[in-house]
């Protein structure tokens, strides 16, 4: 587990919220795994000061410094699973310059495997490892993942000291610092490694995890499982094509729907958080994703869509009827990402 070179009355009520929050939020300061609030834990360090706060649902926060050796921890499942579909969303408060991770994250035995999916990383990249070998490249959710195997040699794992593989899933480009948020198709992930030879055992526990090495920073994630992921070109059937589109809403409950050739592949009800929404179809023709709920405060933002994890972004669209532009619904030149009225954005021919 490491990284080489986780008013009266109304005062009143509020002062009882405050103090509900904290009895419920518990933080881990030595190692400890666990449940909380529907999720599993854990929590590991070999030294220093960093620490974990449980919070409410899969949200976790942490904060570290550079007296702390290594550490790494955060919440997910146990025992794990190939067919997880993940979603996260909350803050990576590190850069460019502090060595740390944020992974999905877990172990394996019969084999003994320890892999990360790395969405973001500081100083040091994985892909990197000293003696590695790489395996190629593929896309998912939206994104390239180089692939790489290192050998742990007598280093700490879920059975004590022992020697073992990392496969390491390392994401190109990597997200950003600050807010982030994501979905992870770990499907995609465990079958590519398997068509390298690389395969897992019995799965123990996988967590949306940070981790730190030498430095300094702090998270705060919220994990959660996703209904639906990316699609892998590498896995998807012949024929068929897995679309991807990257949206959400401004108030939540917009409901948007993917068109290709004029028929209904798909509809989903947005929530607002910037989320990764997956079809598959063998549909060809002229490809739109088209709101359908406008009503008060609602909005909808479109990111991307993906073909096969080809990424189209909404400004290269080649029309948007739903932009709110020189005082009318589609009444500007489009190549905005938001639809304010019901309308669509259209991205061409499948």
């Amino acid at each position: 587990m490491k990284i080489t070179g986780k008013k009266i009355l109304t005062s009143l009520i509020g002062a009882a919220a405050l103090c509900v929050t904290a009895v419920n939020a518990q933080t881990l300061s030595s190692n400890a795994t666990g449940t909380n609030n529907g999720f599993y834990y854990t929590f590991w360090k070999d030294s220093g000061s960093a620490s974990m706060t449980l919070q409410s649902g899969g949200r976790y926060t942490s904060q570290w410094t550079s007296n702390t050796n290594n550490w790494v921890g955060g919440k997910g499942w146990n025992p794990g699973t190939s067919s997880r579909v993940v979603s996260y969303s909350g803050n990576y408060g590190v850069s460019n310059s502090q060595n740390s991770y944020l992974a999905f994250y877990g172990w394996t035995r019969s084999p003994l495997i320890e892999y990360y999916i790395i969405e973001s990383y500081g100083s040091y990249n994985p892909a990197s490892c000293s003696g590695g070998t790489d395996y190629g490249s593929f896309t998912s959710d939206g994104a390239t993942y180089n692939v790489r195997r290192c050998l742990r040699t007598q280093q700490p794992s879920i059975d004590g000291t022992q020697t073992f593989y990392q496969y390491f899933s390392v994401r190109n480009p990597k997200k950003g610092f600050g807010n982030i948020s994501g979905t992870i198709t770990f499907a995609n992930h465990a079958n590519f490694w398997a068509s390298k030879g690389l395969n897992l055992g019995n799965h123990d526990y996988q967590v949306l995890a940070t981790e730190g090495y030498q430095s300094t920073g702090s998270s705060d994630i919220t994990v959660s499982a996703g209904t639906s992921g990316g699609g892998s070109s590498s896995s998807a059937p012949s024929g068929s094509k897995t679309i991807v589109v990257r949206a959400r809403g401004a108030a939540g409950g917009e409901s948007i729907s993917l068109k290709v050739n004029n028929t209904v592949v798909q509809t989903w009800t947005l929530s607002t958080t910037m989320t990764n929404y997956t079809a598959t179809t063998s549909l060809s023709g002229g490809s739109l994703v088209e709101y359908t709920n406008d009503s008060g405060s609602r909005d909808v933002q479109v990111d991307y869509i993906s073909v096969n994890g080809s990424i189209r972004q909404s400004e290269a669209q080649t029309y948007n009827t739903g932009v709110y532009q020189n005082g009318a619904c589609g009444g500007g030149n489009g190549l905005s990402e938001w639809m304010h009225c019901n309308g669509a954005i259209g991205y061409g021919n499948l």
